[in-house]
């Protein structure tokens, strides 16, 4: 009967080891909260999706701590640094006390583990991460906009009383983007890192960072993309109007064609860029092109309507000079009325 007891004591008593080790293995010789140095260097980014509010990427997460139990006489052992690999890496975390942060947007498709032990009793803990992050974009400048992709390094376990995110000058210096790195559209620029904290559900504060990789968009290929579309098919009934003499009927025939093509377009936009706001760049051409659509349909049914230009205009020469100006003077308000919401878009910047 005693044995038993004693069985079933040990049991407890292992599974509150099971349960609270790492809490029992946290750094005693260290003042509270311990220092946790963060270091975020990003190898490649393969792609940006704002529609979807993702990024896929690879980076390396470099921790940093001073546990001076682990402390060793680098004499003695004719080294000043221990040094592990991937699977006796992974070993040889499982035995000692970690800090168990995580990537909280991250879906993690491989990870690589490297574990680094100094004399003093440092810690480094080297994580190669390749996954899908989540983002949130804002694309009000769209498509002068800079983007800050965030790697969000969060604190699920230990609160702010017992561990800080810090970053030293040795953890600025082990962070960055690759010099030769590339993405299409898009030219990377630094990366920027901000310290927070968030409430958990019994109250406490757990230690955040968000390391942020911030990119800019290259806008070319998107202003093509959007404006080239949009002023061939506002051509159609520029040239239907001003500078082809036909009958009314066909010429709204013809600007009938041109504001179905002119929603279809908007259609397009919608699908492509649907994660634009209200008053992107797009909806805004909509808007303009709908304009110049309502104009051509009054310019056509008055100005160029016989019937009722000959009963307004008695000076039959007025006609004429009024036509070879607006042959011009619209088709060049409407390029400077969109160039001009252009410019506005990209000094949101």
């Amino acid at each position: 009967m005693i044995g038993r007891i004693r069985v079933f004591l040990m049991l407890i008593l292992s599974l509150n080891g099971t349960l609270y080790a790492d809490e029992m293995r946290m750094p005693e010789n260290t003042p509270r909260p311990l220092k946790i140095g963060v270091a975020v260097f990003v190898n490649n980014i393969t792609k940006v999706n704002d529609q979807a509010g993702t990024f896929e990427g690879s980076l390396d997460l470099q921790l940093r701590w001073k546990n001076t139990d682990l402390a060793f006489n680098a004499q003695e052992m004719g080294t000043n640094r221990l040094e592990f690999e991937y699977d006796s890496a992974v070993q040889k975390l499982l035995s000692i006390w970690t800090p168990a942060l995580t990537l909280a947007n991250a879906a993690i498709q491989s990870k690589e583990q490297g574990l680094f032990i100094y004399a003093d009793g440092t810690v480094v803990q080297i994580q190669r991460v390749k996954g899908v992050f989540d983002a949130q974009y804002r694309l009000d400048a769209f498509p002068f906009d800079t983007q800050n992709l965030p790697v969000h390094i969060v604190s699920e376990r230990y609160n702010t009383n017992q561990i800080v995110l810090v970053q030293e000058q040795r953890d600025l210096d082990n962070s960055g983007l690759r010099k030769d790195m590339s993405l299409l559209s898009w030219q990377p620029k630094r990366i920027k890192f901000v310290a927070s904290r968030t409430r958990g559900w019994n109250g406490q504060f757990f230690p955040e960072m968000q390391a942020q990789i911030v990119l800019a968009r290259v806008p070319t290929a998107y202003l093509l993309a959007t404006l080239m579309p949009f002023f061939l098919v506002l051509l159609i009934p520029t040239i239907a109007t001003f500078f082809i003499r036909m009958d009314m009927d066909k010429r709204l025939g013809y600007i009938s064609s041109s504001i179905l093509a002119l929603v279809a377009l908007s259609f397009t936009y919608s699908s492509r860029y649907a994660m634009l706001p209200p008053d992107s760049i797009t909806t805004q051409l909509v808007l303009i092109g709908s304009g110049y659509q309502i104009v051509m349909i009054l310019l056509s049914v008055t100005i160029f309507n016989p019937h009722n230009a000959n009963r307004w205009f008695a000076n039959k020469f007025i006609i004429p000079e009024l036509v070879s100006y607006l042959r011009w003077a619209i088709p060049f308000a409407l390029a400077g009325l969109v160039m001009t919401r252009v410019l506005l878009i990209s000094l949101i910047l």
